[in-house]
């Protein structure tokens, strides 16, 4: 191997080093809802009188729907409680 081409490889790794330390320390824009412009909200509560079981209301912030889902720990499930469209309960208050 002579001296040329030991500098080319030394070059290329720098090159590479160099590549790899941008892809991995830059940060990557999120892309969890990059299909559709809806954004999404999920808040998790205990319920009442129920020990092993907790709420997840999952809210849509475009349209104001809300739903609610039961999670029981005894045995890993989810229970859809109920739908609402909280933007419509406000307007209707209003008047």
């Amino acid at each position: 191997m002579n001296k040329r081409s030991l500098g080319a490889l030394i070059a290329l790794n720098i090159v590479l080093v160099v590549a790899l330390a941008l892809v991995s320390f830059l940060p990557q824009p999120a892309a969890a809802q990059a299909f559709g412009r809806a954004q999404y909200i999920m808040v998790a509560g205990s319920a009442v009188g129920r020990e092993l079981e907790s709420v997840i209301y999952i809210i849509e912030l475009n349209t104001g729907r809300v739903a609610a889902i039961i999670f029981r720990g005894s045995d890993n499930t989810f229970e859809p409680i109920a739908g609402r469209n909280i933007m419509e309960d406000l307007n209707s208050g209003k008047r």
